[in-house]
């Protein structure tokens, strides 16, 4: 009785933790980028207005600890009683047998006094039981990621010219867990041509770009290459070899410890010191001059010692530097101030000559850059973009 009684509570405690872990990590998540993007905010003046914002998540955060605490506190009083309870229960007919004469007292003592023992794996499993929830559930998040099965990528290396390439995107839908199934999209990119990605947040926005980039399957639909001579799968052609054909730029880009040169050159590591200074003068970013060394100036992890617009002109070096045929940029101005925003325009639109870009835009400035807008619907919408393409 006590083994199932013990085991049912187990189970109960487990699912209500499990749900509270989740809303816990989401909170936690949500608290911690508001906080990071504080000292943005405070720069441009904004940072009052996410007052109330951290006191609602820092309250949220409070009761949903609160509740997990209660759930295992509750939970170990329950084991705790449940053990005491059985030991009392010996005890009662310990007392019993020695009254009747069934028992001498020296073994009755010795049965009492061993009895508390006989309860005590019950209350270390409660014990150990709260203390690995937390493990357990970030061990689950992790075994998803580490046995979920990869799509088989493609083999075929007779890419299509991507100059002469339609891109066209059929009913592509990606599905998330947990979240509402976006409709799908339809649209297509010429050669030589600038779309806009436009929706509102949550859209999919920049997994449709994930998914040129061969990052993600779509769940449904797929995305042609259409050539003069036939159209081909995205997902028959090796990741690799397409991947050359593509130069990406994402809204946070990452820089590592390294000079300025070592972050510039991870897009062609054979490229010339006069290249990559090349790269840098078309991309605008004439601060490197005025560090302490030059493009030898060496950088901390994430570009520590650079402003969110030098980072964001770096990363354009590195597309001007692999000078690939198709560019995919994902709000390349958000976070910027007007001058270093025109700065990084200037940029975008020497980097469009001559290639087809697509890139994801919210800001009207960045609008003007793009031959023809598309509207990515979000979840809830009824109907596709097609009829949402604005052409200029």
């Amino acid at each position: 009785f006590r083994s199932v009684f013990g085991a049912l509570v187990g189970w109960a405690t487990e699912r209500a933790q499990a749900r509270r872990y989740e809303a816990l990590r989401l909170l936690a998540g949500s608290f911690l980028d508001l906080v990071r993007g504080l000292p943005t905010l405070k720069a441009f003046g904004r940072s009052r207005g996410q007052v109330r914002g951290i006191r609602e998540r820092g309250d949220e955060h409070r009761r949903v600890t609160m509740a997990v605490l209660r759930i295992s506190f509750v939970s170990s009083l329950t084991l705790e009683l449940l053990a005491t309870i059985s030991v009392a229960l010996v005890a009662v007919t310990i007392g019993v047998r020695l009254v009747g004469g069934g028992l001498d007292l020296e073994r009755g003592l010795a049965v009492l006094l061993l009895a508390p023992e006989a309860s005590l794996p019950l209350r270390l499993v409660g014990q150990h039981f709260h203390a690995s929830q937390d493990g357990l559930s970030a061990a689950a998040r992790a075994l998803e990621v580490l046995e979920a099965t990869a799509p088989r990528p493609g083999s075929r290396t007779d890419l299509p010219d991507p100059r002469a390439t339609t891109i066209r995107f059929e009913d592509v839908v990606v599905a998330r867990p947990g979240r509402p199934v976006p409709p799908p999209v339809r649209f297509a990119v010429a050669p030589g041509e600038t779309v806009a990605l436009v929706g509102p947040n949550g859209a999919g926005k920049s997994t449709l770009l994930s998914v040129l980039l061969g990052f993600v399957r779509p769940t449904a639909g797929r995305v042609l290459l259409e050539t003069p001579v036939g159209e081909v799968d995205l997902a028959e052609l090796d990741p690799r070899r397409w991947r050359e054909r593509v130069a990406w730029v994402p809204q946070a880009p990452h820089l590592f410890a390294g000079t300025v040169a070592e972050n510039v050159r991870i897009a062609r590591p054979t490229a010339t010191d006069e290249e990559v200074a090349r790269a840098l003068a078309e991309a605008g970013a004439d601060f490197v001059a005025e560090l302490p060394e030059g493009p030898a100036t060496r950088l901390g992890e994430r570009g520590a010692g650079l402003s969110e617009g030098q980072r964001q002109r770096l990363a354009l070096a590195r597309a001007f530097l692999r000078d690939a045929p198709i560019v995919l940029l994902d709000e390349p101005t958000a976070a910027l101030d007007g001058p270093t925003e025109q700065r990084v325009l200037e940029a975008v639109a020497r980097l469009a000559e001559g290639r087809t870009v697509v890139l994801v835009a919210h800001r009207p400035s960045l609008l003007q850059l793009a031959d023809r807008v598309v509207r990515v619907p979000g979840p809830g919408a009824d109907r596709t973009p097609d009829a949402a393409e604005v052409a200029r």
